[in-house]
């Protein structure tokens, strides 16, 4: 009779709207993004992950989604960061890019750009916000609850920490010319322990240091040919192990460039976290606050060596290991049974084209250069629109798999707008390497088949283009002069899609689960836990089997 009424409680709650009351409420949440991180690196490199490391603490106690994939079809890093804590995608929240073509600057936007604020805790910089950002995020959320939550971001990505903290966060910070920096949006000063770090020069710190393998090589996955042509190693590093950072007095830009570009980058933000959680006292109240912190090292890794290196693993096991130490710290710092940690990714990646190729894949790297499709699509367009031959470009801009018509050009009024739409997308669908264009009528008109609805979730109808396509699987974009190494993502298969998503401490129930998840559910998850309503544009369902209640 009891089970039955506790049952009965719980349907009628859920019926009534009800959020489910957590058993412990953490005082502390803390959202990591491994940036360009794979679920297929937890399942590869299981067996050599440390029992000092956080991955096996979060399968042994936490909650784990093996099958949990973005939806959006261009899987950059800003969009990803902004679908975590706003629960939304891009054709809600705004950010279809990293940059985008603004029709009204008629010229690119960088998705986190503000002129209208200044640089805070260096002598150079461009003003950054989140005002671009359409929709509000879980920290948003807890400010409006309650003011004395405290909402912190930091990322060596500008776009990784403004996106995840929000509007009304406490402060984002971020990296500007090896310095931790915000901006006035925020805040008219560095607090002093960011500010210290920056003076003592802490980031100098790595100078003659080497990146190393962790493990003896015979235990790597990765085992192919360390030393190759196809990975794109930055200024000063071979494509094989060891890599010696540059000694001191030497260019800085460089040096900071393979800081980044190694797992010391990760210790480096790891080092800003710690003073963010002891000198602002999160957690130290019943007040819930949140910390967003992004790992931007390993997109840098991923992007120079591809998934299939020694690199990417070898950081991998370097990444385990710095959150089991943060996760200590918070255990010291904060009180073990007090924090609650939430792990994901903004996207996943590609393998390198010419890796890919040597194992018998259809790759291809660039098989669509921009600049040609300009040229082709507008002389198409002139010739069936019979535009006047002094009039201006029919195509304003291509760019990241969309194309950009001229709106007010007068061979573009009335029924032409839509024939030209039609008359690029079929010319792009003749094209050998595309699997998928679409018209904007197309993306607004409804769903369609799983491609179609994820350039759906990509499109905004203000700031996207007129065309949209997808390159076919394993295939990369780029031009005719592109370099011919390293690899990125963007894409909407599985292998740019996939990533972790992870639950561990106050709150969490062990769960092990394969069913379909989002990303994007993270923050109707952390607005639960917290005991608020998630974002105004959240659109996912919560991990409830992941909720201790």
């Amino acid at each position: 009779m009891k089970s039955f009424v506790v049952w009965t409680v719980c349907i009628t709650s859920c019926l009534l709207g009800l959020r489910p009351a957590v058993a412990e409420q953490p005082q502390l949440v803390v959202v990591v993004s491994v940036d360009q991180f794979c679920q297929d690196y937890l399942v590869r490199f299981s067996d050599n992950f440390s029992d000092e490391g956080l991955f096996r603490r979060v399968f042994k106690d936490g909650a784990a989604y093996g099958n949990c994939h973005h939806q959006h079809a261009f899987t950059f890093t800003a969009p990803g960061h902004a679908v975590l804590l706003t629960g939304a995608y891009p054709n809600t929240h705004g950010i279809i890019d990293n940059d985008w073509f603004d029709r009204d600057l008629k010229g690119m936007r960088y998705c986190v750009a503000d002129s209208f604020v200044k640089v805070v805790g260096a002598e150079t910089g461009k003003g950054m916000s989140p005002r671009t950002l359409l929709v509000n995020t879980v920290g948003d959320q807890m400010k409006l609850a309650n003011r004395k939550s405290k909402v912190f971001g930091v990322a060596i990505k500008d776009r990784a920490s403004i996106l995840m903290a929000g509007h009304m966060a406490d402060a984002a910070f971020w990296m500007e010319n090896n310095k931790w920096v915000t901006t006035e949006y925020y805040r008219g000063d560095l607090p002093g322990y960011l500010a210290e770090i920056n003076t003592q020069n802490r980031f100098n710190e790595y100078h003659g240091k080497r990146w190393e393998l962790l493990l003896p090589k015979t235990k790597y996955h990765n085992n192919g040919p360390d030393e190759n042509d196809w990975e794109n190693p930055t200024k000063g590093f071979k494509s094989a192990f060891p890599h010696d950072l540059a000694a001191a007095g030497s260019d800085p830009k460089v040096y900071g460039d393979q800081v980044l570009a190694t797992p010391f980058g990760n210790d480096f933000t790891l080092l800003a976290a710690r003073a963010i959680v002891t000198n602002e006292e999160l957690g130290k109240d019943s007040i819930p606050d949140l910390l967003c912190v992004n790992f931007s090292s390993n997109d840098y890794v991923g992007h120079a060596y591809g998934p299939n290196s020694y690199e990417v693993e070898d950081i991998t096991y370097r990444t385990d290991l710095q959150l089991g130490e943060f996760a200590r710290f918070l255990d010291k710092e904060v009180g073990a049974g007090k924090w609650t940690f939430f792990l994901s990714a903004d996207h996943a990646v590609a393998p390198i084209p010419e890796y890919a190729q040597k194992q018998k894949l259809p790759a291809v790297r660039g098989p669509l250069p921009k600049d040609r499709i300009k040229k082709e699509v507008e002389a198409l367009l002139r010739d069936r629109l019979k535009a006047d031959p002094q009039s201006p470009p029919i195509v304003q801009e291509v760019e990241d798999q969309q194309l950009f018509l001229l709106r007010e050009h007068p061979a573009l009024a009335g029924e032409s707008f839509a024939r030209a739409q039609r008359l690029a997308r079929n010319w792009l669908l003749q094209q050998p390497h595309v699997a998928m264009a679409k018209t904007r009528d197309e993306l607004m008109s409804g769903s369609g088949d799983r491609l179609h609805d994820q350039l759906r979730l990509a499109f905004h109808p203000r700031r996207s283009g007129e065309v949209l396509w997808v390159l076919n699987p394993y295939c990369i974009p780029g031009s005719s002069t592109s370099t011919k190494k390293g690899t990125t993502h963007g894409s909407p298969w599985y292998y740019d899609t996939n990533v972790p998503l992870l639950a561990l401490g106050a709150g969490i129930q062990h769960a092990a689960s394969m069913q379909p998840v989002s990303p994007a559910s993270l923050a109707s998850t952390v607005a639960i836990l917290v005991g608020v309503n998630p974002p105004g544009g959240n659109v996912e369902q919560p991990l409830l089997d992941a909720l201790a209640r």
